[in-house]
């Protein structure tokens, strides 16, 4: 009897980065749109931070259960339910409220992208040798960089043209392209038997919670923005969605640029030094977007916030890689799904924070509330957290 088809290695890339560029193109289109949406501005900053989180809310309440279905059933099944989960999102995005409905929609948002995330981690380390992993995971986490860079610049120009619905419809067909990929590239793929730890076994490593509390505060930096400064934008300096949308766009193309000066600078400086001063260079990034009264000052600020996200992200994903090598079994898998919980729960952190404390005590002295907790809770995470491992000790851990 012949084997059964098993989903290739590059199948398996193709499929899982066009899954995470998909979520994050959606994710990024609803920045510059959303705020702006006559039932969110009725709600208050509050609610509209809350609307924003419960993206992530809905992430960190699917994820494990993805997990126990992926290992339960594989990944095609959990790929194509986030599929119709997306094209719930999107399709009453379209409708532009009532707010209810509009947070609905958000939730089954973060609920698909937990299920994409998850599933196409799986689907990838499934298929792909022990060896090649790290680097194929690499190339699928550089679709979500582009995903985020190209929503909301697109978003806004779509608004501008066509009306508050177009981006969603462009993501809907988006969709199409993706589900279709889903459904002929992947085969009934059973979860990978090399790497079977979860999270709960890196808990247990020193240093591990030091490195998620880094991870929660760099997504709680950009995230603290998001439902807050597209509202500033239009009302203080008169843009429209597609010039909020540029805004945003500039923080993740200095993110994208600095990651590639920070990935080489991890070889030869401390993680401590990287990300104090990530922490650092975030409050300051956000202390100005608060404070400062032209707009072209709130772009270069922006654009030191997407620098303080790599300054934090990049050493804080070597560090989690190799917190996995030392886990009792070693896990790959279990150190990625711990990262994405982590950034979860940072960017349904900072639109809580952002959105209630800028409706009690306004714009400016809220973002400074934030630069301070921001401040604050990256140093704390330097207390413990542990030094880069030399690539020899590394691959013997391995």
């Amino acid at each position: 009897m012949p084997a059964r088809p098993t989903t290739s290695p590059r199948a398996a890339l193709l499929v899982a980065g066009v899954a995470l560029f998909t979520d994050l193109f959606v994710y990024g289109v609803a920045i510059p749109v959303l705020p702006l949406l006559p039932a969110v501005v009725g709600a208050g900053p509050s609610a509209t931070g809350f609307l924003f989180a419960s993206y992530a809310v809905a992430m960190v309440v699917v994820t494990p259960l993805a997990g126990r279905a992926v290992d339960r059933f594989g990944t095609r099944g959990p790929l194509m339910a986030g599929l119709v989960g997306l094209a719930v999102a999107v399709l009453l995005f379209t409708a532009g409220g009532p707010f209810w409905l509009l947070l609905v929609a958000r939730t089954a948002q973060g609920a698909a992208g937990g299920l994409a995330w998850v599933a196409s981690m799986a689907l990838i380390a499934a298929v792909t040798p022990l060896e090649r992993r790290g680097q194929a995971f690499g190339v699928a986490m550089s679709a979500v960089s582009v995903g985020l860079l190209v929503g909301p610049p697109v978003a806004g120009v779509l608004v501008a043209a066509f009306g508050p619905a177009a981006p969603f419809v462009v993501a809907a067909a988006l969709a199409v392209v993706d589900g279709v990929l889903r459904l002929v590239l992947v085969r009934a793929t059973p979860p990978s038997d090399d790497d079977v730890a979860g999270p709960t076994a890196l808990v247990r490593v020193p240093g591990t919670v030091s490195i998620v509390g880094a991870v929660v505060v760099g997504a709680a930096l950009l995230s603290a923005t998001e439902p807050v400064l597209p509202l500033q934008l239009t009302s203080r300096f008169g843009l429209d969605a597609a010039g909020v949308g540029l805004v945003f766009a500039v923080a993740v193309l200095t993110s994208i640029l600095a990651n590639l000066v920070v990935g080489r600078w991890t070889a030869t400086t401390s993680p401590r030094v990287l990300i104090g001063a990530g922490a650092a260079a975030g409050a300051l990034s956000l202390a100005v977007v608060g404070l400062v009264d032209d707009v072209w000052a709130v772009s270069a600020g922006m654009g030191l916030l997407g620098v303080a996200t790599a300054l934090v992200f990049v050493p804080a994903t070597v560090l989690i890689g190799e917190q996995g090598a030392r886990a009792v079994p070693p896990t790959l898998g279990g150190a990625y799904a711990l990262f994405n919980l982590a950034y979860a729960g940072g960017i349904a952190l900072g639109p809580i924070v952002a959105g209630s404390a800028v409706e009690g005590m306004g714009f400016g002295s809220a973002l400074l509330l934030v630069a301070a907790a921001t401040l604050a809770g990256g140093l704390a995470a330097l207390v413990r957290l542990p030094g880069a491992t030399p690539p020899t000790a590394l691959d013997q851990a391995r």
